[in-house]
């Protein structure tokens, strides 16, 4: 049995995490994941590995950090808005949404240790960010603006699934944005490219040919966003 299972979410996120920041919006300090942890193993191709849960909650992932940085320096896109961040991780792009002048962000995560990180994260950053554990695929606009999904693109449900549902949003005039440094399951051919970083994972634990991370907009299905001021606008 994985030790998550048996020990609080928030206690155990404090006992493998450490306090730092990553060179891409060093104005966000989060709890990532310590050299020492025995939670690496989950990485490994140890025998006992496939038992651990990976912490993809203990990392500051590209993506997210690119939209961290997106927004940190278009606060006019955030300001006075309803905000979901979806998959949210460590939270780093909810988090930039309130520091940039969000009226109020909502994080969803499926894993009770990242809504435990998220929590953590925010206060450390002096900021209220409601975080949930929910799958809300498929689930209506619970009165969002603007929805951010950083680094989703990672396997084939939210290739499919998750793809589906942002575009459903975006068709309802919600501002999708979703940033990713080029992995297997990327629709970045039916995107509308933004912005780019150089950034990396804190830590990193990336293939080596991930460097460049893009922001995008979604797109609804069959059709072309609004010109992004226009969208800001509205919201």
């Amino acid at each position: 049995m994985s030790e998550e299972l048996v020990e609080d979410p928030t206690a155990f996120v404090l006992r493998h995490t450490e306090v730092a920041s990553v060179p891409l919006v060093p104005e966000i300090r989060l709890h990532l994941l310590r050299s020492d942890s025995p939670l690496w193993r989950s990485f490994s191709t140890e025998p006992d590995a496939a038992t651990i849960r990976r912490p993809y909650w203990a990392f500051a992932w590209s993506g997210g950090q690119a939209l961290a940085r997106y927004l940190l320096d278009r606060p006019e896109l955030v300001a006075g808005r309803r905000i979901l961040d979806f998959a949210a991780g460590c939270g780093i792009a909810g988090i930039a949404a309130l520091r940039a002048g969000a009226a109020h962000v909502e994080a969803t995560e499926i894993d009770p240790c990242a809504v435990a990180a998220v929590g953590l994260n925010a206060r450390l950053n002096g900021v209220e960010l409601s975080a949930a554990c929910d799958d809300i695929l498929y689930s209506e606009n619970r009165g969002w603006d603007l929805v951010l999904a950083g680094d989703i693109w990672y396997d084939s449900r939210l290739a499919r699934h998750g793809l589906c549902w942002l575009q459903s949003l975006a068709g309802e005039g919600v501002c999708v944005l979703t940033a990713e440094p080029g992995r297997s399951f990327s629709p970045a051919s039916i995107l509308e490219e933004l912005a780019s970083y150089r950034a990396r994972s804190v830590p990193d634990v990336e293939d080596p040919r991930l460097e460049e991370v893009r922001v995008y907009r979604v797109p609804p299905a069959g059709g072309s966003a609004r010109p992004l001021q226009n969208v800001g606008n509205r919201i």
